[in-house]
Parts: C-alpha cells; sequence; structure tokens
C-alpha cells in the first residue's frame, strides 16, 4: 500500500501531521507499541533530514507498506541559488560541519555537497563517500544529468571491511541501529530518501 504524498519543510511545516499519520498507520499494520515507536522516531529523523541542508527546503513524504514491512520515502527538488552555495563552502571551509558528528549530520553534508558542483565539492568531505558512488542516467532527467547512489547497508558493508574506517558515528546512530538500509539516490537536483525497515 502506497500512501497519499503528505507536504513537509525543513522549518517543520507538516510534520505533525506526517509523524501522526505514520503512527497510525503503523498501529493499522499491528506494530507493538516499542515498534511504533521506531517506526516514528526513523520518520522524525528523516524529516530532520532537511534541517541544513539548504534553506527552508520542501518535500514529499510517504510510505509503503506491506504488511510489517515498510519505506519511508521523503523527496525534494532542492535547487541551491549561489547564497546557499556559499553558505555550504563557508561552512565546510570553516569547519562549522564538525559539529556535524553524527550519521545524519554527515548524511545531510553528503547531500549538500553533491548538489554542489564538482569543481565547488572537490575540497569538502562528508565523511560517507565510502560506498557512494556515481551513476549514468542520461534518460532520468534529461541528457547530462547526474545522477548519484548510496546505500547505508554497502556502506557498512564496505567501512567493515576496511577495518571500520568511516563507522564512526553509525554505532551511535538511532537510523543506523533501527534502520535494515537507508538509500539516497541523487538526480539532478533531485534528491529521493528511502528509509527500509521490517519488523
Amino acid at each position: 500500500m502506497k500512501t497519499e504524498k503528505k507536504h513537509v519543510t525543513g522549518s517543520g511545516l507538516g510534520m505533525t501531521d506526517t509523524l501522526a499519520m505514520t503512527e497510525t498507520l503503523g498501529r493499522e499494520s499491528g506494530l507493538t507499541k516499542k515498534e511504533n515507536l521506531q517506526l516514528r522516531l526513523l520518520a522524525e529523523e528523516l524529516c530532520g533530514l532537511l534541517r541544513g541542508i539548504a534553506g527552508d527546503v520542501e518535500a514529499a513524504y510517504w510510505l509503503d507498506i506491506d504488511k510489517k514491512k515498510f519505506e519511508i520515502h521523503m523527496e525534494s527538488e532542492i535547487e541551491l541559488t549561489d547564497e546557499m552555495r556559499k553558505q555550504i563552502l563557508s561552512a565546510s571551509s570553516s569547519g562549522e560541519n564538525d559539529a556535524e558528528k553524527g550519521f545524519m549530520g554527515k548524511l545531510r553534508v553528503m547531500i549538500a555537497e553533491t548538489l554542489l558542483t564538482k569543481a565547488a565539492r572537490s575540497s569538502m568531505k562528508s565523511g560517507l563517500s565510502l560506498g557512494f558512488m556515481g551513476m549514468s542516467s542520461p534518460s532520468a532527467q534529461g541528457a547530462g544529468a547526474s545522477a548519484y547512489q548510496w546505500s547505508m547497508k554497502k556502506y557498512k558493508e564496505e567501512a567493515a571491511a576496511r577495518n571500520n574506517e568511516g563507522w564512526d558515528g553509525l554505532e551511535r546512530s538511532i537510523v543506523a541501529n533501527i534502520a535494515d538500509d537507508v538509500s539516497v539516490r541523487i538526480v539532478g537536483d533531485n534528491v529521493h530518501i528511502i528509509v527500509y525497515k521490517q519488523f
């Protein structure tokens, strides 16, 4: 079952309705109180991911549900203005991104970096580039559209293969400990994030 799309923003608009819908669907799917709390936490973390990417970002939020298997989706068209680019680059060069130590903070930085031009992001490091790959996708949004895909599951596997290099923050992350996987797909200005969880 695919739910209707809810409109949410980085400033929190629509978040209350979105979380209430998620909790209701969790109960209707037969989740226990603990499981439903975990589902809500994943939804909260995903909504919170919007904050800090670039200005007051708007996004569509929905769920795909199959019994107790959940996919939490968030998709947004993020067009970086010159001012947004300057803010991202300034935060990176000044070291302010050091405050983004956690997994979700690093994920925000990675998304912002990827939306920048290749030249602009060449000196930026989110700490999550491991397992993040560029893909050729000329048909996705017209010829020449840049496409990227990242998977938390693949990142964990590659980090483990490198003796946990880049593992910092994952072991303390709510999302990394609860979710089965998190995928990020970026095609041009379109960012689509999916959190996977089966109870």
